[in-house]
């Protein structure tokens, strides 16, 4: 029960946090001051992690959260990439 309540309180922390990054990339249309290495690494990161909860955990809760921040890293990443200006 704790853990679950735990792990909520993780997956809107995660949504939230992501937020921000993505209204601003979206505002400005500037990325240049994101390191794109960065955000790559969080992509494959939170995609492994995913993938270990689809794989190797029963708890829907975990894959939902592990979900939601591969999500939110692949539109950061996406946005950065979209508004990129090369000087």
């Amino acid at each position: 029960m704790l853990e679950n309540i735990l792990l909520g309180i993780v997956t809107m922390c995660t949504m939230i946090s992501y937020i921000p990054q993505a209204i601003k990339l979206v505002k400005t249309k500037k990325s240049n001051d994101l390191s794109l290495k960065s955000w790559i690494l969080w992509v494959v990161s939170s995609l492994s992690y995913t993938l270990y909860a689809l794989l190797c955990s029963d708890e829907v809760m975990l894959l939902v959260e592990t979900s939601v921040e591969f999500f939110f890293c692949l539109l950061i990443l996406s946005l950065a990439v979209k508004y990129r200006k090369n000087k």
